[in-house]
């Protein structure tokens, strides 16, 4: 076990696998309905968390050769209705409830490297020309199409996926809980019917679902043979963009936000930049069908590489309940900064979201986690750690084995096994985007370094340089790994150990930063003000 102690003479950063692959990755655009909450700050931040992670694995990556996008998508008869309630233009409402996205991604450091809007020119250009080319290969033909049809959800429903409520003349959705309506409608037609065999095979052979709790579902929806509606009357849906050479109807909102992506990769641009497939697509679980089953249909249809992951999650419910405007409990991100901050906010979504299973909002719950990890946990051991009693010289200490062996093994080696493991135990599960249960290895090791740091009292010792040595060396390490999750609070905890960024990774010796009040404090108000 000894031996073991040597990895701090050999981290060079972190160990692991630097492998240089050109990434894509990216969130569903958000309907623009409505101005963001917790939910789709999730959704944002668990693709902002892995474009992180893959920058830090990869070291100096060239930006250029990786993508993250995401965006808003802003036509259909929901967003046509919802302005009209507010007295607006609808292109006008768009702008508003887009730049409230906007807002949101910048005040919780969420770094797109394209920001795509469906109302754009080059957005609308590429649909135009992706519909032509469909046409062109035979794909699309008029005809009349009948079904459930949910102005909410915007799609179609089978006569297997809605149901009659108890008491009531409303039909509703199964999957979403949406009123129906019976539509017979003379429109254009994808033969979704003729792709759904190629779509099982990929579905099934390519391990695309993640996590594969939902590879069911995906692979069931793939099972439903149907047409797919392409189009909605003109006359009833004004706010989208026209069918080319058909003025009389208006393109099917869900295959205009799907060609976002081709919109962004430049497949269909004249750009330098074309990025084609999507290493990762992030999505809810409510548009599972839309991504693992319509989106590569279309795709196979064009003749285009499918992606090579969708990374599905589930929602998050406030105080047990699932978030409704008629409710009242909508979780408003930028509100609850203000008691969380925006950095602690981040952490809590994270920390608590698993993606297989319905997350739970509560004030109190996020106070706790916060306080409990990144101010007792983490920020105890480096204000304890740092102060001039125990380190007069304010550098980063040496380690000294045989002081190591007679006074600190007990509890030491148990600690060095435990961050000497951390770093690639942590990797498997931020590769699957697992992230509540990386932090909870995290934490665990945090927690072990504070019991190590308590247990040795080194205020009483004359000789503290090994033990402040491994403590350091533990907050390093995992103020490395927080970086994607927390940057802000990671960058301040690295800069108290090492003053020069440049010298991260090279500190014997070193000066240790400017000694400052803590990034994040405890938080004591707890006011339900959302």
């Amino acid at each position: 076990m000894i031996g073991r102690i040597k990895i701090f003479y050999v981290i060079e950063g972190i160990s692991m696998t630097s492998v240089r692959l050109k990434h894509f990755i990216t969130t569903p655009i958000f309907y623009a309905n409505g101005p963001p909450h917790i939910g789709h700050l999730y959704t944002a931040l668990l693709a902002d968390v892995l474009n992180r992670w893959k920058l830090l694995k990869d070291g100096d990556v060239n930006l250029n050769n990786s993508l993250f996008t995401t965006g808003t998508d802003e036509h259909g008869l929901k967003i046509q209705q919802t302005a009209t309630t507010a007295g607006c233009d609808p292109q006008r409402y768009c702008d508003d409830i887009s730049d409230k996205f906007k807002d949101l991604f910048r005040a919780f450091g969420i770094q797109p490297n394209d920001f795509i809007r469906t109302t754009e020119t080059r957005h609308k250009e590429v649909v135009r020309h992706v519909w032509k080319e469909l046409d062109k290969r035979g794909l699309i033909q008029r005809g009349k199409h009948e079904g459930w049809y949910s102005t909410v959800d915007e799609c179609f429903y089978t006569n297997d996926e809605v149901k009659k409520l108890d008491g009531q003349t409303s039909t509703v959705s199964k999957i979403t809980g949406s009123v129906v309506e019976w539509v017979q409608e003379e429109n254009y037609v994808f033969p979704l019917f003729k792709y759904l065999g190629a779509v099982r095979n990929w579905l099934s052979n390519c391990d695309v679902i993640r996590p594969k709790v939902y590879f069911p579902e995906a692979l069931q929806q793939a099972s439903v043979e149907r047409g797919l509606s392409l189009s909605r009357d003109r006359k009833r849906v004004t706010w989208g963009i026209a069918v080319p050479n058909d003025e009389s109807q208006t393109i099917y909102v869900w295959f205009d936000a799907l060609v976002n992506y081709l919109t962004v990769s430049g497949v269909f641009s004249n750009k330098k930049r074309s990025t084609w497939p999507p290493t990762c697509q992030i999505v809810g679980k409510d548009i599972l069908k839309f991504h693992a089953v319509i989106w590569p249909a279309f795709l196979i249809a064009l003749d285009l590489p499918l992606p090579k992951r969708i990374f599905v999650h589930s929602h998050w419910l406030v105080d047990g309940v699932k978030m409704s405007k008629s409710v009242g409990n909508v979780v408003d991100p930028f509100t609850a900064s203000k008691s969380l901050s925006e950095e602690g906010l981040r952490y809590f979504l994270l920390r608590q979201g698993t993606p297989q299973n319905d997350a739970n909002f509560t004030m109190l719950k996020a106070v706790s986690v916060i306080n409990t990890d990144l101010i007792n946990n983490v920020g105890n051991l480096l204000q304890r750690s740092t102060v001039e009693k125990l380190n007069p010289s304010q550098t980063y200490p040496a380690f000294h084995l045989d002081s190591f062996r007679n006074n600190l093994l007990e509890l030491g080696e148990p600690l060095i096994e435990s961050i000497s493991c951390l770093t690639e135990v942590y990797e498997e599960q931020f590769d699957e985007l697992m992230i509540y249960k990386a932090l909870e290895l995290l934490m665990d090791v945090m927690r072990q370094a504070n019991g190590f740091f308590q247990f040795y009292e080194p205020w009483k010792e004359l000789d503290v340089s090994s033990l402040l040595y491994i403590c350091y060396e533990v907050l390093r390490i995992c103020g490395i790994l927080l970086q994607p999750v927390v940057p802000h609070y990671a960058d301040h905890l690295l800069n108290r150990l090492v003053r020069d960024k440049r010298k991260r990774t090279r500190y014997f010796g070193t000066p240790l930063g400017e000694r400052s009040s803590p990034f994040m404090n405890r938080i004591v108000c707890i006011a339900n003000e959302l």
